[in-house]
């Protein structure tokens, strides 16, 4: 009697269990890398937010001031200023714009310059500050590869040589922390690194004025490279980009 009491209980267990649901597979996402150079850093970050929006897509960042000569199926590099270099099976598309900026320190009561002014402190020309300080210019350059520096070169200092004196910064971060903490450095950024640096160093920098033809020539492209062109929730990532920017 025990037995047959225990085997109807089982089959009520059974019976109420009923089917198993079946699960949903997860999607399957599409593995993006993204290449850019220190100076675009905020636009790797607005590329970020397009992602977050567009759940079937994995990006991976690779930050790198020399660009490959090899464009994947899936990579998409960040490019400042205009493409020079030849990328065999590649397309290019202007995604925005990004400016290039002369600072100092807020202690430094400079508020503009001339082209002539600027070309003479980067050339060594001009070598201490015309105020009451007359203390020695601190010029801050970055590395020759990277692409705000050749901006800046070629604009600035096209027929001038830089001055022997001028001090090398790694990155833009680390040119933005030293000119935040010397009232006598001057230095160039992108515009747009200001906007995702520490507050506290961003506060301790001021933008000078300088001659609107001359910041025309300092207003230069952002480009994306793709190895094909984009379709899809590729496609959808670069629009995004195009639009989240000022």
């Amino acid at each position: 009697m025990l037995k047959r009491f225990l085997l109807f209980g089982l089959v009520v267990l059974l019976s109420t269990c009923g089917t198993p649901d079946s699960s949903t597979p997860a999607p399957t996402l599409e593995a993006i890398k993204l290449y850019y150079p220190p100076a675009l850093q905020a636009w790797a970050d607005k590329l970020a937010n397009c992602a977050a929006n567009i759940p079937q897509i994995a990006l991976y960042f690779m930050q790198s001031t020399r660009m490959d000569t090899t464009v994947l199926a899936n990579d998409i590099e960040l490019e400042f200023g205009q493409s020079t270099q030849e990328i065999p099976d590649s397309n290019l598309f202007q995604v925005g714009w990004e400016q290039v900026v002369v600072v100092v320190n807020t202690d430094n009561q400079l508020l503009q310059l001339s082209n002539d002014d600027l070309t003479s402190i980067f050339s060594g020309q001009v070598a201490k500050w015309e105020d009451a300080s007359d203390q020695p210019i601190q010029v801050w350059v970055l590395p020759e590869s990277e692409p705000t520096r050749t901006i800046f070169d070629n604009v600035v200092m096209s027929i001038q040589s830089l001055t022997s004196e001028s001090m090398l910064a790694p990155d833009p971060g680390a040119r933005l922390e030293v000119i935040s903490g010397d009232a006598d450095s001057i230095g160039y950024l992108p515009e747009s690194f200001l906007n995702t640096s520490d507050s506290t160093s961003v506060s301790k920098i001021r933008i000078l004025q300088l001659e609107p033809s001359l910041e025309a020539e300092l207003r230069q492209p952002v480009i994306a490279i793709t190895h094909s062109v984009p379709e899809g929730l590729f496609r959808e990532l670069l629009v995004c980009l195009q639009q989240a920017t000022p």
